[in-house]
């Protein structure tokens, strides 16, 4: 810089060059010395941490003396682990005055230590700041010939005008904001806080730097649940006392405690303040461009995926590097009949927001739209205008019959049709969305409950995600059995639909799905479904598992924030995924295969137990249990009869009355409960009614009953007491069937008890499972002595007494109504039963195996064709010469490259057969 008389002494410089750190700027801080592995005075025990879990792992002591081959790892629970915690306990007390001793001694040391380091963490900002206006005028340079700079500092105390006060993560401070001028133009450059690796407090009143370290820190806290309050408590706690960074002179080697005449903050030690809304509006618009800057459209790589699975390297479509477009949609004759699939739920309360929150700014939008976006904005919509509803959704059609077509009788909370508006306390009661079979969450169809959860928003996130994916095959819903027949008429009603939305197959997840009634499990559930495979349905679960620590942080959040929150929580799920999709991959490979041989085995014991016990056809005895659970299960006909449907209509005449009955008798519920009580029963049962008599309508309209023949059809009248009798048996046979396979089941169990002998986790589950079938049974019991006394008169019907009950659980013994045919129904159901299940176990794992191989293929075309996508990317920024998109685009090309590196390595592993 040419000399000058508002230049620093000490700063003056060659006129073709760029000034060198100020004078005012500290001198650096002594290198430390390398840290030695070494053993410590007083350390009590050798070194653990993550090195003495990896040699666990590898069989090695701390010794170095190699364990036994297949030794097991330490058992938490175990003696010698209970004699090494009482040794290091009973060694801490021992050290415990000398510790206490020792922090009274260096307590001056300490605090002298954590100054300097303040001290020296803030001489380092200092220097990005210098730095980043060093390089704000080597650019200017370039285009201004002949130009010269000199800092811009006050005439008396020869130190920059602008100050601002730097939070970090160890230490607090005052840093100057160096100002150059340019002598040839009059330009003055000033560095911005990111820039100097900071990001500002405010916009408005950037009167803190917060270091870029201190929001990626908050970053990984706040996702286990840290709130704001307990970080910026955590900063002022850390903020130490620290001398200023001033000038030359005496003032440079003593701490000054009298506050500064710059206008901005005072340059003193005295304790932060950190204002806690300011903080987290300013972390939340640096995760926002954080967010926002990875993004691969905008660091201009072409030729990705960008639709609704782009998430996923395996479900996304093959992407196109730039000059393949004449291969647009190609893919390996092996995807072709690959079973695209997603598992749809939704997250209640946890992830809701409070309606007293945020109320000033509630008319404030979002900026991040990934997950969420046309599904949420036609939800939004929807719920303005007052027809966010199933009837409103399916064109105005008859939403009364969502269920009637459903053989399950579970009652299931989350399966409504329609849920009103709340007026609780929440204004947001959840989150709906779905994720694909890898765990990836589907962009674009995650939308806000504006109600509890009802068949709009999987209408809606449905719709619109076959339209962008018309190749979807599976999807999974807890209450799908019922929600598939809503989608059937939802189909029909919207032309704009592809073709492939009415093949879509809609499932019930396999954990959900043991809780539906045992016909609705082999008619609906994945597990007993040809062409699903392993793909369990319940992916959708670990996603709401991962964000469960942010639900308590984004209900107090103001709406904008807790959308632009919730995004950058799934996609911070998705990215730790796609970086471990081939582990992911690997793992189920090897479960697969696993679960593959031990289907083997179970399924030639079923069938050996079955012959032993006289079952001749396992196959066949398979298929009768399938018929008997679900050709038989009410409202459901007899293949071959054409009068079945006589025995259906008695059934419904029959529930309608008795559900009329209930309806007058709901204010009894008074006296042993509260009114709601009473009101939830009355309610509950007329809308059971409602159903039941539409059911009765189309009956009567398909067999000629209307308008006035059906009010023949009561006791007395002969095709009514035929079809009651043919009821009663019907119901009478099933019931006594289930009893005596339940029977068998709980006999074999209690011999499986026994075998196990002392008590631990498998013998409790065994007790949980007979708990079950004994409840089970005494439900099936009462439920035959109901139809028997339609059939016989109540008279009529013999009960079982307790010891009665009880002796059906002995070995050997037989229920009273048994006879040589009921026994060979119950043992065909009992070894069918476990010969179907064995079985479909064996055929899902296999078809799960060819699957995972098709997943093995397209990641291996997904990572070839990202690789060229954003490496021609690279290349042409690399042309212009941004070096920040190189280097992010560096980050991509690394992070897919280890993708490449690790499916590599495993090659052999899942080319196996």
């Amino acid at each position: 810089m040419p000399a000058g008389d508002d230049i620093p002494k000490g700063q003056r410089s060659e006129p073709s060059k760029v000034t060198a750190a100020p004078t005012w700027r500290p001198a650096s801080p002594p290198p430390q010395e390398q840290h030695q592995r070494a053993h410590r005075p007083g350390q009590l025990v050798p070194r653990g941490g993550q090195g003495a879990k990896k040699r666990a792992r590898a069989g090695v002591q701390h010794g170095g003396a190699p364990a036994a081959a297949g030794a097991p790892l330490p058992n938490p629970r175990s003696a010698a682990h209970r004699q090494r915690v009482e040794r290091e306990e009973a060694a801490w007390d021992a050290a415990s005055p000398a510790l206490e001793q020792a922090f009274v001694t260096h307590a001056h040391l300490h605090a002298q230590q954590e100054r300097e380091l303040a001290a020296a963490i803030l001489a380092i900002a200092q220097r990005r700041v210098d730095s980043a206006c060093e390089r704000l005028c080597a650019a200017h340079s370039r285009n201004c010939a002949g130009a010269t700079f000199s800092w811009v500092v006050g005439a008396e105390t020869q130190l920059p005008l602008m100050s601002v006060r730097y939070v970090g993560l160890n230490c607090s401070g005052i840093i100057y904001l160096s100002t150059a001028k340019c002598s040839r133009c009059g330009d003055s450059f000033t560095p911005t806080a990111i820039e100097a690796g900071c990001f500002v407090s405010s916009p408005v009143d950037a009167h803190a730097w917060y270091d870029l370290q201190v929001h990626k820190a908050y970053g990984v806290l706040c996702c286990d649940g840290l709130s704001v309050t307990g970080f910026t408590d955590f900063l002022e706690a850390m903020a130490v006392g620290a001398p200023c960074i001033s000038g030359t002179g005496a003032e440079s080697d003593t701490e000054s405690d009298s506050d500064s005449e710059l206008p901005d903050q005072p340059c003193s030690p005295e304790r932060l303040s950190v204002d806690r809304r300011r903080f987290f509006a300013s972390f939340m618009a640096c995760q926002r461009a954080r967010f926002m800057c990875t993004d691969l459209q905008r660091l201009g790589v072409t030729g990705m995926d960008t639709g609704a699975l782009c998430g996923c390297p395996i479900c996304s479509r093959r992407p196109q590097p730039p000059g393949s477009e004449g291969a647009e949609g190609a893919q390996a004759p092996e995807d072709t009949p690959y079973p695209l699939a997603v598992a749809m739920d939704a997250c209640g309360n946890k992830l809701g927001h409070y309606s007293s929150c945020g109320a000033a700014s509630r008319d404030l939008k979002p900026r991040l739209s990934s997950c969420f976006g046309p599904v949420d904005a036609r939800v939004q919509a929807l719920h303005g205008q007052g027809r966010l509803n199933l009837r409103s959704t399916l064109g105005d059609a008859d939403a009364d019959a969502e269920a009637d077509a459903c053989v399950c009788q579970s009652s299931l909370h989350c399966s409504r049709p329609e849920a009103p508006a709340s007026s609780g306390p929440l204004d947001v009661h959840g989150v709906c969305g779905a994720v694909c079979m890898h765990g990836f969450p589907v962009r674009g169809i995650f939308c806000d409950m504006q109600t509890p959860e009802q068949f709009a928003y999987y209408l809606l996130m449905l719709g619109h995600l076959v339209k962008e994916r018309p190749d979807l095959k599976h999807v999974y819903i807890d209450f799908g059995c019922r929600f598939k027949h809503t989608w059937s008429r939802y189909v029909a009603r919207q032309p704009d639909l592809p073709q492939s939305a009415a093949q879509l197959k809609i499932m019930v997840n396999w954990m959900h799905g043991a809780g539906h009634d045992l016909a609705c499990q082999l008619t609906n559930s994945g597990r007993f479904t040809e062409g699903a495979g392993r793909q369990i349905g319940e992916e959708i679960e670990q996603l709401w598992s991962s964000t469960k620590p942010v639900g308590p942080l984004a209900r107090y959040m103001t709406l904008a924030r807790r959308r632009d929150f919730i995004e950058m929580a799934l996609a911070s799920v998705s990215r730790a995924k796609s970086k471990r999709v081939v582990q992911l991959l690997v793992r189920a490979y090897k479960r697969t295969v696993a679960k593959i041989r031990e289907s083997e085995v179970e399924v030639r014991k079923a069938e050996s137990a079955a012959r032993a016990a006289g079952v001749e056809d396992p196959a066949a005895a398979a298929a009768r249990f399938v018929q008997s659970a679900v050709g038989t299960s009410p409202p459901g006909g007899v293949p071959g009869d054409t009068d079945a449907w006589q025995m259906d209509y008695v059934l419904l005449r029959l529930r309608r009355a008795e559900m009329e009955g209930l309806k007058d008798k709901a204010p009894s519920l008074a006296v042993v409960s509260s009114s709601s009580a009473v009101a939830l029963a009355a309610a509950s049962t007329s809308a059971q009614i409602t159903k039941v008599d539409a059911a009765l309508r189309r009956l009567e309209g398909k067999h000629g009953l209307l308008p006035d023949g059906w009010k023949q059809w009561k006791r007395g009248h002969g095709p009514f007491d035929a079809a009651l009798q043919r009821l009663c048996e019907r119901e009478v046979s099933r019931c006594q069937a289930r009893i005596g396979a339940y029977v068998l089941e709980v006999q074999h169990g209690q011999q499986e008890r026994a075998q196990a002998g002392c008590a631990d986790r498998e013998t409790k589950r065994i007790q949980s499972r007979l708990k079950r079938k004994r409840s089970q049974i005494r439900t099936l019991l009462d439920e035959m002595y109901v139809w028997q006394g339609m059939q016989l008169g109540p008279s009529s019907v013999q009960r079982l007494t307790e010891d009665q009950v009880k002796g059906l659980y002995v070995p050997g013994r037989q229920p009273p109504w048994a006879t040589p045919s009921s026994s060979d129904a119950a043992l065909n159901l009992f070894h069918g039963r476990k010969c179907h299940e064995a079985a479909s176990e064996l055929a899902r794992a296999r078809e799960h195996l060819g699957y995972v191989q098709m997943d093995k293929s397209r990641l291996e075309n997904w990572i070839s064709g990202a690789l060229a996508c954003i490496g021609a990317a690279r290349a042409a920024k690399a042309v212009t010469g941004c070096q920040g998109s190189v280097h992010l685009l560096d980050c991509h090309l690394a992070d897919i490259q280890a993708l490449h590196t690790a499916l590599g390595a495993s090659e052999r592993l899942l080319s196996m057969p």
